[in-house]
């Protein structure tokens, strides 16, 4: 009976299509981000174009996996999935949510500080050592590591990514958030934005695949 039929939305088959584009394109711009990141933030650095630039791809990435992750949690809404995997999905838009606040203040206030204000910029590099953020951004990476591990797994065990796409996010989240932490030389944070990239780029070519 036409009742019994899965559901099917050809608009919505091409949305989520386009959202999985969004991490096939986000995880590469996350990684290229990190990779020709400054490794130090002088006012002069901080007020250069490459400096906007770099952190427009990060800010892409940020957007791409919002749209990536509403995209995977209609299929996981659709898989039957449970409230711990809608609880990962909760907690991994809001870490970038948050990450996109600092990342936005890095391309539009920070550059503008650097010129007119460079003794913030000297004090405070990228912002990261303010002490209101040097709270709130390890508070984001643990948000951000619990977040996609349990929506990954839960993602998994439903059926809607494969075991490699889950096991390098995972991988990838755990890295990174090693790496953003602070007690790692920025080789760690290079190597886990190459990681988690990779996972974005498998969640995305996820989604081509025909829902269940």
């Amino acid at each position: 009976m036409p009742g019994d039929e899965p559901f099917s939305n050809p608009k919505a088959d091409v949305l989520t299509r386009w959202a999985g584009w969004c991490g096939m394109l986000g995880g590469p711009a996350l990684a290229i981000a990190y990779i020709a990141h400054p490794p130090s933030a002088p006012p002069e650095i901080v007020a250069s174009t490459f400096w906007i630039w770099v952190h427009v791809g990060f800010m892409a990435s940020l957007l791409g996996g919002v749209f990536l992750l509403v995209a995977l949690v209609g299929r996981y809404a659709r898989s039957g999935g449970q409230y711990i995997g809608f609880a990962g999905f909760i907690l991994a838009v809001i870490s970038l949510i948050f990450v996109f606040g600092l990342d936005y203040a890095e391309v539009f206030i920070f550059p503008t500080l650097a010129v007119s204000h460079p003794e913030v910029v000297t004090q405070y590099g990228d912002g990261t050592s303010m002490p209101s953020v040097a709270f709130a951004f390890p508070a984001t990476g643990i948000i951000f590591l619990v977040g996609f591990s349990l929506f990954s797994r839960a993602l998994l065990k439903a059926g809607v990514i494969g075991r490699g796409a889950a096991t390098l996010t995972i991988v990838g989240a755990l890295v990174f958030t090693m790496g953003l932490s602070g007690f790692f030389p920025m080789v760690v944070v290079k190597t886990g934005a190459t990681l988690f990239g990779g996972g974005l780029v498998w969640l995305g070519l996820s989604l081509w695949r025909p829902a269940h």
